[in-house]
């Protein structure tokens, strides 16, 4: 085998070392894809966050996920995200700003009330209680809700003892003033065993049946709402609503301390991401140099080693040179790939990290999320009858309205009275009204056909709104479902009662907004409340 042989053969295991790096650098190539793969669509879930806070900065977002999605140069990303800095800046002083005058207007509107005439001792303790509990400023105004919810109950709880206090003109002032005074009291509070007014109890029990809260603490307000319904005197009514206010305080810090852990946690997570991301972005880069340098040194031998077999003087000469280049190539192939081995481990390693750290802030959004499906879908059912409520029928009408002058169908709405209501209150109580209104929820559930979105509208009234059927199909099915609950056996106090309903509907033409159809079919169901009640009337 002469020296050229020999040269040949080395220059092939050389080539096959060079391929198997050049198939290594690819490979970290193909890493570094993944990488990017991975955080870019989770950049831009991030990004779609404060959606809806600052439009200026929906759009420079918006144009950040645009360039991360088709790979535009870093310089275009690094410009982008100062920009989106920046207005993050403006957006937190803005944010300060509203805080502070929130804040200043919480405070005096609490201090207006407390210049109030009249208020009872409870009142103004509570209202002291809680301007002392808002005296600081809060760090988001997030933290004002539950704040801003105790202070409009308690301006609702002034207003009714205002009005309570005006009509009862049979109560002298001397009379008032010794029963305050014979129960250790200077101001003109009510007498302890006074009633409070049915009137307040109701609307009370109105705002209740609105609020949405966890499970557990809805079912405590329940019991509480049922007692007050049943202790009707003054120092009961006052405990159950001190009782209502813990429970509901109790619900929101629950809410606020879920969402305050989740933020917590994704603030760390994301700065530990981004740390991370920049390591190994760094790392990338300088693996990249150093690579290079690696590969044109290699590239300069080859040259180099090519170039002594044309100026060679003889074989011997050949021989030697060859040698020494061979080694040195051997030496930076080795370096090359020790080097990449190395990158390689590091590079997986820091993959492998973010990845977990991802996957973990993935759950954690997805608990968090759930959480928020959850609220929204309660925000939009009535807490009594577990129906739609007012807000799911107005967001489920107006869809449907677009769909039908789009392109026309048979699009109907009926409206539901329950015939007599506040007598069922009056003779046999509040719980005796919300069984009667939870039993024809269910039955209106039960035979109105599976299509149709059944919703209560508020108080005793229901909404149903039917699509694809004509006048006498629906005629016949409301008929049905108004025999049905005629039907029902209703027994209150071994009393049996006979409930009925008053029913209207009508079907959407051309001409017809939201509020002309409902107003229509409204006005059928007072015809059939004219006409004798338990009916069912149609209007076109």
């Amino acid at each position: 085998m002469n020296t050229n042989t020999v040269a040949a053969s080395q220059i092939k295991v050389l080539e096959k070392k060079l391929k198997a790096a050049i198939d290594s650098r690819a490979s970290l190539e193909e890493d570094f894809s993944h990488q990017s793969n991975l955080l870019i669509p989770f950049i831009n879930k991030l990004s779609l966050v404060p959606k809806g806070i600052n439009v200026e900065l929906d759009n420079r977002l918006a144009q950040l996920r645009v360039l991360l999605t088709k790979s535009a140069p870093i310089s275009d990303i690094e410009l982008k995200i100062a920009e989106i800095s920046k207005l993050l800046q403006r957006q937190t002083i803005t944010n300060e700003q509203n805080i502070a005058r929130l804040h200043h207007q919480f405070n005096n509107s609490g201090q207006n009330l407390q210049k109030t005439k009249g208020l009872p001792d409870t009142l103004r303790r509570k209202l002291r209680a809680l301007l002392k509990e808002a005296e600081s400023t809060k760090d988001n105004i997030t933290l004002y809700i539950p704040l801003l919810n105790k202070l409009i109950e308690l301006y609702d709880i002034s207003l009714q003892v205002k009005t309570n206090t005006a009509q009862e003109k049979t109560v002298s002032v001397t009379s008032v003033t010794q029963d305050s005074i014979s129960h250790g009291n200077t101001g003109a509070i009510p007498n302890t065993n006074d009633n409070i007014s049915q009137e307040v109890i109701e609307q009370v029990s109105v705002c209740l049946n609105k609020l949405h809260l966890s499970t557990q603490h809805t079912k405590e307000l329940l019991t509480i709402k049922k007692k007050l319904f049943k202790d009707t005197k003054h120092s009961a009514v006052l405990q159950h609503f001190i009782e209502i206010f813990d429970v509901i305080a109790s619900d929101y810090q629950n809410e606020r301390k879920s969402a305050q852990n989740f933020f917590n946690t994704l603030n760390d997570t994301l700065a530990t991401v981004q740390t991370a991301v920049k390591k190994t972005l760094l790392t990338s880069n300088e693996s990249q140099q150093t690579n290079k340098s690696i590969s044109d040194k290699l590239h300069s031998q080859l040259l180099d080693l090519t170039n002594t077999t044309k100026g060679a003087l003889s074989l011997d000469h050949i021989k030697d040179d060859i040698n020494i280049k061979l080694k040195s190539i051997a030496s930076t192939l080795e370096k090359k790939g020790h080097f990449e081995q190395i990158s390689q481990q590091a590079l997986a390693s820091q993959l492998e990290e973010m990845a977990q750290k991802v996957k973990n802030l993935e759950e954690k959004s997805q608990t968090f999320s759930k959480k928020l499906a959850e609220e929204q879908r309660k925000s939009m059912q009535d807490a009594l009858t577990k129906l739609s409520n007012r807000a799911a029928f107005d967001e489920y009408f107006t869809k449907m309205m677009v769909r039908f002058h789009h392109q026309p169908f048979d699009l109907a709405i009926a409206v539901i009275d329950i015939d007599d209501f506040k007598k069922i209150n009056d003779n046999y109580g509040h719980a005796a009204g919300d069984k009667t209104l939870q039993v024809i929820a269910n039955t209106l559930q039960q035979k109105a056909n599976p299509t149709a979105f059944v919703a209560r509208y508020g108080g005793e009234e229901f909404v149903l709104i039917y699509s694809n059927i004509e006048e006498a199909a629906l005629n016949s099915e409301l008929n049905i479902i108004n025999k049905a609950v005629a039907n029902l056996p209703f027994k209150f106090k071994s009393n049996k009662v006979s409930i009925t309903l008053s029913i209207g509907f009508t079907h959407i033409t051309k001409n017809d907004n939201i509020h002309t159809a409902f107003e229509r079919a409204d006005k059928a169901m007072y015809q059939a409340k004219t006409l004798g009640k338990n009916q069912v009337i149609y209007l076109k």
